[in-house]
């Protein structure tokens, strides 16, 4: 077992007794870890109130790499975050971001993850109200991106041409239709409707 120092994000804690908890890290040299906080939960605990969702600090852990539950020393708090939980549409989008953190990124380093992490809850800190969803989008696809999971647009594109053109030759074959439909409604020439753009008439409309 060693102590290992690292740079920490809170994504989760639930209850482990009456007065320790467990809590999921999202760390910089260690990715995703879950490490029991003892005696947490007592008033006078030596945590304080940094272990609350979406804290960031310096955590020191003593680390095993056999096991799923390590032991957290301290928790240095560093940013307690508390203007995301000023306004529910950035605590949303932080919280998404923290969800995706557990279930995708590793139990291994990632620094890239957990950088990009950080930087997008500073930025969600910072979002104007009217700009906080596209914010959380934005960051959403970053962070997804990071973890090895970003969608394969231009495959999404060829997989989407048969349907592509199917619909565009069902709109050719029925232009012909239309058109004589709207012709026969018409008192100018075809060319000159189309110039002067005269709309077909209700008997037309109700034809197609």
């Amino acid at each position: 077992m060693s102590l290992v120092t690292t740079p920490a994000v809170v994504l989760q804690t639930y209850r482990y007794s009456e007065t320790s908890k467990v809590v999921r890290l999202a760390t910089r040299d260690l990715g995703v870890q879950s490490a029991i906080a003892k005696g947490a939960l007592r008033p006078k605990s030596r945590f304080g109130a940094g272990l609350e969702l979406l804290s960031e600090g310096v955590a020191q852990l003593y680390f095993r790499e056999t096991r799923e539950l390590h032991t957290l020393g301290a928790f240095d708090l560093v940013n307690l975050r508390r203007d995301l939980a000023d306004d529910v549409g950035r605590f949303a989008g932080a919280a998404a971001l923290a969800e995706v953190m557990l279930k995708m990124a590793p139990p291994a380093p990632l620094p890239v993850a957990y950088d990009t992490l950080t930087a997008a809850l500073d930025v969600l800190e910072a979002a104007v109200p009217d700009r906080v969803d596209a914010t959380a989008l934005r960051a959403m696809w970053r962070l997804v991106a990071v973890l090895g999971f970003e969608p394969s647009l231009p495959h999404a594109r060829e997989t989407a041409r048969p349907s592509s053109r199917r619909a565009t030759s069902r709109c050719r074959s029925a232009w012909p239709m239309a058109a004589r439909s709207a012709r026969a409604v018409c008192k100018r020439p075809p060319r000159a409707s189309r110039r002067a753009g005269c709309r077909p008439g209700r008997t037309a409309i109700s034809s197609l």
